[in-house]
C-alpha cells in the first residue's frame, strides 16, 4: 500500500510506439464515380442512337401498293392502304351491272339491286400484299335477305307460265333457294366474270279440269304479282279454256298485274267432303298433306275446316310420307341444304327431321311440286295454320 502522497511511475512492458504521420485520406468514391460516368455515357449513347432511328422512321416513304396493281378496272398502284381504300369506297361497286343469263336469255341487273357490295378495306389489304401487275378479285359481300326480294321481283320478266294444250308449253320458273346456296357458298366465284347464270326448273303444265264450272255464278279474280293463268284456273276448280272463252283473250301469256279475270265459278274451289282424304283422327286437330293433289286439307274433330293447294316436293326432292307430327313452330327461321338457302322462312312447322311446313314468298305457283321437300304454302295461309295447329297435332303425309 502506497501513500497518498507518493508517486508511482508506470511501466510498460513495451517501450512506446513512435508518433504515427499524418497521411493522405483514402479516394473509396474514385471507382464509382468512373462507373457513373461510363454509364451515363453509354446512355447518352443509346439515347442518341433511338433518335436517330426514330428521325430516319419518321423521314421514309409509308408503303404502297405495287405498280401495276388494279382492282375490277380501278388502279390502286403506288397508293398508301389509306389511299386505295378511298378510291375503291368511291367507285360505287353497287351501281356496277351484273347480267343474269336463262341460255340465251338475259337481263340486266345492278350489283345492289341483289344486296351485293364490295367491301373496300378488304379488298384494300387484298391489293396491298399483291405482286406488281397484278389484278386483284373485290371482296364481295351480300345481303341474301335483299337478293331474295330482288330475285323475286324479276319473276315476272324471267318465269315462262306453263300452259296445257295440242302441244302443251312446257313452263320455266327460278330457283330461288339454289341460286341463294350458290351465291352464298361460292360469291366472287359466281359473279366474278359479270354473269351469273340463274337455276331454272322445267314445269309440266297441269292437266286441265273442270269440277266447280258454274253456268251462272261468277267470280272476278284480279291479277297479282307473280301469278299465271294455268294456276288462278286450278284455284278455282276451272279450266284454262273456260277463262279464256269467258274472257275473250287469245293468247294466255298476256296476263298483266292489276287485270280483272271474270271466272266462271263461285269463288275459290274447296274440294267436297266426300272428295277429300279421311281425317288422321276424328278428335282434336289433324293435318293432311296429298301430294297427288297438291293440296293441304286442316281437320277437327274428323271435320274438313280448311283447304288449300301446296307446292311440295320435286319428283328428285320429294316430300317424305308417313305420319308425322309437328315437333317445333317458328315465325322465321333460316332453312338451307345439300343445295338450297333460305334466310327468315316464315311461319315454319316442322313435322319429320327438316321437313315442315312454311310460307313461301319466292314462288307463286302453288299447286304444283316446286319445293325441295318442304310443303310451300302462300305467306298468308301458312300463318293461318301456324296460328291454328299446335305442336303435337298429328301430320298425314299422301
Amino acid at each position: 500500500m502506497y501513500a497518498p502522497t507518493q508517486r508511482v511511475a508506470a511501466t510498460h512492458p513495451y517501450p512506446a510506439p513512435a508518433p504515427r504521420r499524418a497521411g493522405r485520406p483514402r479516394r473509396r468514391w474514385m471507382p464509382w464515380l468512373l462507373a457513373g460516368g461510363m454509364l451515363t455515357g453509354a446512355v447518352v449513347v443509346l439515347l442518341s442512337a433511338i433518335g436517330l432511328a426514330m428521325l430516319l422512321l419518321g423521314s421514309a416513304p409509308p408503303p404502297k401498293v405495287a405498280a401495276g396493281v388494279s382492282v375490277a378496272g380501278v388502279p390502286l398502284g403506288g397508293q398508301t392502304l389509306e389511299e386505295a381504300t378511298a378510291a375503291l369506297a368511291a367507285h360505287n361497286f353497287a351501281a356496277q351491272n351484273l347480267t343474269l343469263a336463262d341460255g340465251e336469255r338475259q337481263w340486266t341487273v345492278t350489283l345492289g339491286s341483289l344486296g351485293i357490295d364490295v367491301d373496300a378495306t378488304a379488298t384494300a389489304v387484298t391489293a396491298f400484299d399483291a405482286a406488281r401487275g397484278a389484278t386483284v378479285q373485290p371482296w364481295y359481300t351480300i345481303d341474301l335477305s335483299r337478293t331474295q326480294n330482288g330475285l323475286v321481283a324479276l319473276a315476272d320478266q324471267v318465269n315462262i307460265e306453263a300452259v296445257p294444250g295440242n302441244p302443251p308449253q312446257i313452263g320455266r320458273a327460278m330457283d330461288v333457294p339454289v341460286m341463294l346456296s350458290r351465291l352464298y357458298e361460292n360469291l366472287a366465284g359466281e359473279i366474278g366474270d359479270g354473269v351469273f347464270e340463274l337455276s331454272m326448273i322445267e314445269i309440266e303444265p297441269p292437266e286441265p279440269d273442270s269440277p266447280n264450272v258454274s253456268a251462272t255464278e261468277r267470280t272476278v279474280h284480279v291479277v297479282e304479282r307473280g301469278q299465271e293463268l294455268a294456276l288462278i284456273a286450278r284455284q278455282y276448280g276451272v279450266s284454262i279454256e273456260d277463262i279464256l272463252a269467258l274472257n275473250n283473250i287469245s293468247d294466255p301469256n298476256l296476263l298483266y298485274v292489276g287485270q280483272e279475270l271474270t271466272i266462271p265459278a263461285a269463288g275459290l274451289y274447296s274440294p267436297r267432303v266426300e272428295d277429300a282424304p279421311p281425317a288422321p283422327t276424328t278428335s282434336g286437330k289433324s293435318i293432311v298433306v296429298s301430294t297427288g293433289e297438291q293440296r293441304i286439307y286442316a281437320y277437327e274433330n274428323g271435320q274438313l275446316v280448311r283447304s288449300h293447294l301446296t307446292s311440295t316436293g320435286r319428283p328428285e326432292t320429294p316430300t317424305v310420307l308417313g305420319d308425322y307430327k309437328i315437333y317445333v313452330k317458328h315465325v322465321a327461321t333460316d332453312m338451307s341444304g345439300p343445295d338450297y338457302y333460305l334466310p327468315a322462312v316464315p311461319y315454319t312447322m316442322y313435322f319429320y327431321q327438316g321437313y315442315g311446313i312454311h310460307g313461301t314468298y319466292w314462288h307463286n305457283s302453288f299447286g304444283r311440286p316446286m319445293s325441295h321437300g318442304c310443303v310451300n304454302l302462300p305467306t298468308e295461309e301458312a300463318q293461318w295454320f301456324f296460328e291454328w295447329a299446335e305442336v303435337g297435332t298429328p301430320v298425314r303425309v299422301i
